[in-house]
């Protein structure tokens, strides 16, 4: 019975220990992630978040201030990482701060790193998105670096292999520079060029001599720049060609004046005219909008036709009557006369 007491007692205290140590366990481990404290949440967007998972550390400046709450898939580019961070590190946690994701040291958990921004910026709020930087890692690093070693090693072989070839006369540009007549006419070029340089050096100094003998008044350029006569004459005949144009223009434009005054006074009396006629004023007027003046005035016109073609056929009778006959005879005769007379002038012409 003492026995058996004395293996619950034990049990009891083995029990006890197990439940302090748990707790002490969990209470370290919560504050450690801040489970117990007061938080706050803000988020940044990545386009791969490397492994990263719920739980993990976050560290500002290398320091832990809390760890990853979510991970949540937006689409097929942009996973958004949500962090509960201690309250306290609200008034250090700026909206312009950068969020980037790396391991604790070379093979350890990956985390997410805040770098301080500027400085000016207003303080990260609850639910705040801050910017992310995907940093380059190691190991793409090593593998870009190895990709670029074996591509300088092919471009050192090639180069080998080109001097190999210029050493043994091979290919084109060995031809060219074992070639002796290259290298005379290199040379020959060279100095040919040379020639030209020197030809141009002698007519830059001759130039500049001409254009200092044109400053001091020396040759036909600096008379010309210098001499104040000629260009006295050069005023005079260039006054003298503006009196002829004048001259012979002011007449050409008076003239042109007074037809454009002319025209002026025939448009306004037109237009006087075309008023009149559209007040029904004057004969013209009544014609064109009276239709019975109109009427009328064609009526009179027919009866002065009719009229006139009456007095032909009188004059015809008179002609024919014996009383007149004699009158009209002689009047032909007459006219007979005179169409003889100019005929014979025109024949003596």
């Amino acid at each position: 019975m003492g026995k058996e007491n004395k293996n619950n007692t034990k049990l009891g205290l083995f029990v006890t220990i197990a439940i302090l140590l748990f707790t002490v366990g969990v209470y370290y481990m919560g504050n450690k992630q801040n489970i117990f404290g007061s938080s706050y949440k803000i988020s940044s967007i990545f386009e791969n978040v490397k492994g990263l998972t719920i739980g993990n550390n976050v560290r500002y400046s290398g320091i832990s201030i809390g760890t990853v709450g979510d991970i949540i898939i937006l689409n097929d580019s942009m996973i958004q990482v949500d962090m509960m961070l201690e309250n306290k590190m609200q008034a250090f946690l700026k909206k312009d701060a950068v969020a980037t994701i790396g391991s604790d040291g070379l093979v350890g958990n990956m985390i997410v790193n805040i770098s301080p921004g500027e400085g000016t910026g207003q303080s990260a709020e609850y639910g705040d998105v801050i910017n992310s930087f995907a940093r380059l890692e190691t190991g793409e690093m090593i593998n870009s670096l190895g990709n670029t070693t074996e591509n300088i090693a092919l471009l050192t072989m090639n180069l080998l292999e080109i001097a190999e070839n210029i050493n043994s006369g091979e290919g084109s540009v060995a031809s060219l520079l074992n070639d002796p007549t290259m290298a005379n006419d290199l040379s020959l070029a060279i100095k040919n060029l040379k020639i030209t340089t020197q030809n141009i050096n002698a007519l830059t100094g001759q130039f500049q001599k001409n254009m200092n003998e044109v400053n001091q008044g020396e040759g036909l350029l600096g008379y010309l720049f210098k001499d104040s006569t000629f260009e006295y004459q050069i005023n005079h005949i260039t006054e003298g060609l503006d009196t002829l144009i004048r001259s012979r223009t002011t007449p050409i434009m008076e003239n042109l004046e007074a037809s454009s005054k002319d025209i002026a006074m025939v448009s306004a009396d037109l237009k006087k005219i075309i008023q009149e006629i559209d007040l029904q004023e004057g004969l013209a007027g009544a014609i064109l909008k009276d239709s019975l003046t109109a009427e009328d005035f064609k009526q009179t016109m027919e009866n002065l036709s009719q009229g006139t073609d009456r007095f032909n056929e009188n004059m015809e009778a008179l002609k024919h009557n014996f009383l007149f006959r004699k009158y009209f005879k002689k009047q032909e005769k007459k006219r007979q006369k005179e169409l003889k007379k100019q005929a014979d002038a025109v024949v003596h012409r």
